[in-house]
């Protein structure tokens, strides 16, 4: 019969702990941000990576135009047709061009939410804008140390040129670490280490 320590329960414990307050975060986060009114609390091209626990939480406000083969009309928007026909494309384009990596490759990306961004007053009009929310999951053994090495890239951004589409303003920070890091993408600059020591602005 197996002999279980106080240690190893209390390590048990504090996994099991952290996955749930994980998906509780998670949870808080879409519902906060399901509505096209929260999307909007997102700036244009700007995005957040906040690290907590097992897990790095993302938003994204990326345009429209970045997708390829979404817009039917060719009227540069994404309408409620186009988005509940292209779906499935946007999230397939997500997590083919969006990607947390570590030493040993991409980090798996959960709970993916995908939520055009409309006007307040005309809530069917067509969205330029699409907030991206999710969650990507860190290695069960991801120490602090092991933060540095962990890298973020996109290669979504409009093909049109001299536009501030053509740029992703990112801000990632973990709380219980004290790190913080911002950094500008461009389509020739496009990946960025999560975090870097010490407090850093590059690309501003």
């Amino acid at each position: 019969m197996a002999t279980v320590t106080a240690r190893g329960l209390r390590q048990q414990l504090s996994q099991s702990l952290s996955q749930v307050y994980g998906l509780l975060a998670l949870g808080g986060l879409l519902l906060s941000l399901a509505t096209p009114a929260a999307a909007h609390l997102m700036v244009a091209q700007h995005g957040t990576l906040n690290r907590v626990a097992d897990g790095v939480f993302m938003v994204l406000s990326l345009p429209v135009a970045a997708f390829s083969a979404t817009d039917d009309d060719g009227d540069g928007r994404l309408s409620a047709a186009e988005f509940a026909q292209h779906r499935q494309a946007l999230s397939a384009a997500v997590h083919a061009h969006i990607r947390l990596l570590d030493r040993s490759g991409p980090r798996p990306l959960d709970g993916l939410l995908l939520s055009p961004v409309t006007p307040h007053d005309q809530p069917n009009a067509p969205a330029e804008q699409l907030v991206v929310m999710g969650r990507f999951v860190l290695a069960a053994d991801t120490a602090a140390a092991d933060l540095m090495d962990l890298r973020f890239e996109v290669s979504l951004f409009s093909a049109q040129t001299d536009t501030p589409a053509r740029s992703l303003t990112l801000t990632a920070t973990d709380n219980a670490n004290a790190l913080q890091h911002k950094q500008v993408l461009t389509p020739l600059d496009n990946s960025m280490p999560l975090f870097a020591p010490p407090t850093s602005v590059v690309g501003e």
